[in-house]
């Protein structure tokens, strides 16, 4: 064996392909449409998602994406299981007006997988819900 031997990937029995732990598995993408210039109502709508997430133990937000416009935006939470996410922020989620008919688009695998399974709900800002 030459000294490219050395750094040549060795296969096992017991390797298994395209496995990604359980708790990497699941996801939980919210799109919404913000339309403000000032931000500081999404960063507390994140500071209160982490906070919610950490006491209940379904998962981990890991952060926001929004357009330049302040227009399209988007929120990432990671988890063990995607329902369980979704029902504990959707109440949260409901409670800020800019979430209005915003789409949660639960995914119970990685970005790798192509079979990941996918459903999506519509989010009703609450006080516009009881009427």
């Amino acid at each position: 064996m030459g000294w490219f031997g050395f750094f040549q990937r060795k296969e096992t029995s017991t390797a298994k392909e395209n496995v990604t732990p359980v708790s990497e598995n699941h996801l939980v993408v919210i799109q919404f449409f913000y339309g403000i210039e000032d931000i500081s109502e999404l960063h507390h709508l994140e500071d209160e998602l982490r906070l919610l997430l950490i006491e209940q133990g379904v998962g981990s937000y890991h952060g926001h994406e929004i357009s330049m416009d302040f227009g399209d935006g988007y929120l990432f939470i990671i988890g063990e299981n995607a329902d369980k996410i979704y029902e504990c922020v959707k109440p949260l989620l409901q409670s800020y007006y800019f979430m209005d008919k915003s789409i949660a688009t639960l995914r119970t695998g990685s970005f790798e997988q192509e079979n990941a399974q996918e459903k999506d709900f519509i989010l009703r800002y609450s006080k516009l819900a009881e009427n």
